[in-house]
């Protein structure tokens, strides 16, 4: 006997019934990002969302959640076509454009064709049309996650600054800088590192997709070349961020980037 959903106009057809319980990431290191102003609808899901092993952000306006970008990156963006101010497609091209490259599902109240065209064509990996089955939600995230988990971690062409903290980094020039101090360089190697870390702040990453993203063909468990490369650019890292950006060693699982609150001004410093 198949159960009867009635759906809503806006919210989940299942948002309170048990369509879709008991679901498990994969993938439950992953942190999701949610730009919806619909505070009912966030309301209602964002405890499903976190019992499938998510992390879970949500923003109610762009502001917050581009503030929040300056310290660290989500996995998955859940994008919300009709927001104040502004386009869902018209942010998400922004964040393109500026480099961004986390996947992103965008949500909308319309479900033609060229609507699903339009937030394609403005970068979005996936749209969802509402009302929507709380279950597809998380397969559609699941499925975006696994994807964004099997894909390479070198550099991308089109890759630009990527803001870290107090730190700007540029990819393809392998250059760091901290506000208007001297530029600080990378190696090539040590940029690939340190772009597959900055991609997702917080995010672990085995031993062998670092190899990968630096572009090492040698076996990342006997070669120690990893070791030395992140251990030049955790000391780089330090330096050049005046220890609010650091590289951390998770046993048995591998290295994360952490971005800590900014220091305090040394005492004598002059109130801004």
């Amino acid at each position: 006997m198949v159960e009867r959903l009635e759906s809503v106009p806006g919210i989940p057809a299942d948002a309170s019934g048990p369509a879709g319980a008991g679901f498990r990431s994969q993938h439950p290191w992953a942190q999701l990002w949610w730009v919806e102003d619909d505070v009912d609808l966030c309301q209602a899901l964002t405890p499903r969302l976190r019992a499938c092993g998510w992390g879970l952000q949500s923003f109610s306006q762009p502001e917050p959640m581009l503030a929040a970008l300056r310290r660290q990156r989500p996995d998955l963006l859940i994008l919300d076509q009709v927001l104040p101010g502004c386009l869902g497609s018209a942010l998400l091209q922004q964040l393109r454009s500026q480099g961004h490259s986390f996947p992103v599902l965008m949500l909308s109240g319309c479900g033609r064709a060229v609507d699903r065209v339009v937030g394609l064509e403005s970068g979005a990996q996936d749209y969802l049309a509402k009302p929507f089955l709380f279950k597809e939600l998380a397969l559609r995230c699941e499925q975006l996650l696994r994807v964004a988990s099997l894909s390479p971690v070198a550099p991308y062409s089109h890759e630009q600054a990527l803001v870290l903290g107090p730190v700007t980094f540029w990819p393809r020039l392998g250059t760091l800088r901290l506000d208007q101090e001297p530029v600080v360089s990378l190696s090539r190697g040590e940029s690939s590192l340190l772009l597959a870390l900055a991609r997702s702040p917080g995010r672990v990453l085995s031993r062998a997709q670092l190899a990968q993203a630096a572009g090492s063909l040698v076996n990342s468990g006997s070669s120690r070349s990893i070791d030395v490369r992140l251990g030049r650019l955790r000391r780089l890292l330090e330096c050049t961020s005046n220890g609010v950006l650091t590289i951390e060693s998770v046993r048995a699982q591998g290295y994360a980037l952490r971005i800590a609150s900014a220091k305090p001004a040394a005492a004598g410093a002059e109130a801004e």
